[in-house]
């Protein structure tokens, strides 16, 4: 720099610095800051744009002024469009044609404008005129707002953080928000419609209770947590406050469903208000024997059952968890072989073909003998009760595939493979390292069923999800359809058995539950030896009450009642 070169002021400097961050086009419609607002004041983010607004003197030369002033429109940062005149200038935004500019456009330097829209206001065709816009608070979406709130070393993405059950939106605001979770709840009602309560969970799921429950805070809306939704197809009905629900389950609920076929016996142990029993049932045909110990879930699960017309094929439990696995599987070894009717038509639909030509035939199912599958969705102890399959099926060998032996004896009577068991537990590695958390989840398994079993794959739940409906956009299709009643047996089609080899289990990924807690599900057939085994241990005095429950009940006809039987 030449010693006559005047230096520059740094105070003038920074000023001008300022001045152009200001006016940057990422900054002009960036919400006005209020770090660390703990009360919402929405009147506070009132903020007045400068721009330069271009009068359009006939509408037919609006494409061509949109052309000729493309680079110094005035853009939404977040979608890349001409922010709204409507928006930005009110009524007259309304009444006019006009098209905002950026600010560093000069009404009288053409040098400062794209040269063909210099020439159209020289045609007279439009008129510049520095013009102030106004933005509100309904302006900015729940992003903006919640950045220019939050302390920026506590803003995380907080927007996206709750989760939609029904009109509720559930937050997860630990001790760093607990300051502001008033002004986010409030956030986040105004901007989404669907939003009319607000909660956050006080203590983890299943420390305050059994039943995953959790207790929870009402941060903004109306004081009422039963709701209303639809999930997977089905329709549903719930105390929020008083059952388990996680929505951001149901592409699992739906991967479940799927793996079930035409009249498969299924035992859902833990199965809340129905999730996974209701689907399989309604789109699968399959047979679910439904169960929870809260009473809440299980008349909530009574009411969707019924709510979803399948009621002759979902029957429900309130029972313990342990019992219901050993009860229920002897009971279907008794009752496989009969069969049961299920009218898919509408309750009040005509009857008689002459006079309702979409009438479905009434549908027969054979009882299988033996459970297909077992679900056991209770993350935080359903290992637990894997010590329940141990003696299972103690000396009844001859019933099933010996699964040491290729192929059947000609001749012989059907044998049926033992179950396939679904198992959801949680383990601080996420999907990155799913290798070591499927070790240690391997060797916890292998320790409640007293057999050691061993990792054979390892999956991403959530992507092959994802990629299989892909692939199967026709049966999406049908299932769609299936909600007017048609292409129902396009889903019913059976289904591919899994294939696992003795002993062997896969460990499947479903989703992030913090930042070291991940959710996996646990997949294996019972091993022959866990099955038959015949336990070595002397019985404890509930085991022998229910073995005695057991054998008086199997030995009684079939009207008798038992523990966890049907409310009637």
């Amino acid at each position: 720099m030449s010693s006559n070169t005047p230096a520059q002021n740094p105070v003038e400097q920074d000023e001008e610095m300022l001045k152009r961050v200001l006016l940057h086009p990422s900054s002009l419609l960036r919400a006005p800051q209020f770090l660390g607002m703990k009360a919402l004041d929405r009147e506070a983010f009132t903020k007045k744009i400068p721009t330069v607004a271009a009068y359009i003197k006939d509408k037919r030369d609006i494409q061509k002024v949109r052309k000729a002033a493309g680079p110094v429109f005035l853009l939404d940062p977040l979608d890349r469009t001409i922010v709204d005149p409507k928006r930005l200038y009110g009524d007259e935004g309304k009444q006019t044609y006009i098209l905002p500019l950026l600010p560093s456009v000069k009404i009288d330097d053409e040098s400062t404008m794209p040269a063909d829209l210099a020439q159209l206001v020289k045609e007279n065709k439009v008129e510049l005129v520095s013009k102030e816009g106004t933005l509100t608070y309904v302006d900015f979406g729940s992003e903006e707002i919640l950045k220019s709130i939050l302390p920026r070393d506590r803003y995380d993405g907080i927007h996206h953080g709750f989760t939609l059950t029904g009109h509720i939106a559930h937050l997860n605001l630990h001790g760093e928000y607990a300051n502001f979770k008033n002004a986010i709840a409030q956030v986040i009602m105004d901007k989404n419609p669907t939003v009319e309560t607000v909660v956050s969970k006080i203590e983890d799921v299943g420390s305050h209770s059994e039943f995953r429950t959790f207790p929870m805070e009402i941060l903004a809306g109306k004081l009422d947590t039963q709701v209303s939704l639809r999930s997977s197809g089905c329709s549903y009905d719930f105390d929020f406050a008083k059952v388990y629900w996680n929505s951001r389950l149901e592409n699992e609920h739906d991967r479940i469903a799927n793996l079930c076929s035409k009249g498969d016996a299924v035992c859902d142990v833990m199965a809340g208000v129905g999730p996974f029993a209701i689907p399989a049932a309604k789109y699968n045909r399959a047979l679910v024997w439904a169960n929870d110990l809260n009473k809440d879930s299980y008349e909530s699960m009574v009411q969707n059952i019924q709510k979803n017309k399948v009621t002759n094929l979902v029957y429900p439990f309130n029972t313990d968890g342990r019992e219901f696995i050993r009860l229920c599987s002897k009971a279907l070894l008794r009752d496989g072989g009969k069969t049961i009717n299920f009218d898919p038509n509408p309750p009040n639909a005509p009857r008689d073909p002459a006079i309702n030509t979409k009438l479905k035939p009434i549908e027969t199912y054979t009882i299988p003998k033996v459970f297909k599958r077992f679900i056991m969705n209770l993350p935080a102890s359903a290992v637990e009760f894997l010590d329940a399959f141990i003696g299972l099926y103690a000396g009844l060998e001859s019933l099933f595939q010996d699964p040491s032996k290729s192929a059947a004896t000609p001749g012989e009577a059907e044998k049926f493979p033992l179950p396939i068991i679904h198992v959801y537990t949680f383990n601080r590695h996420n999907i990155k390292d799913i290798e070591e958390a499927a070790k240690e989840i391997c060797q916890t398994v292998s320790g409640y069923l007293d057999y050691p079993m061993r990792v054979e794959r390892t999956e991403n739940l959530r992507d092959q999800y994802v990629q299989s409906m892909q692939v199967k956009s026709k049966e999406n299709n049908a299932k769609k359809a299936t909600f007017s009643g048609e292409a129902e047996s396009a889903l019913a089609a059976p289904k591919p058995e899994e294939s696992f080899s003795e002993g062997s289990m896969s460990v499947g990924y479903v989703r992030a539950v913090a930042p070291v807690k991940s959710m996996y599900c646990v997949e294996f057939r019972l091993p022959w030896e866990v099955a038959f085994r015949t336990p070595s241990k002397e019985l404890t005095e509930m085991e022998k009450k229910l073995e005695q429950m057991k054998n008086i009940w199997l030995r009684s006809d079939e009207k008798t009642q038992w523990p966890g039987k049907p409310k009637q």
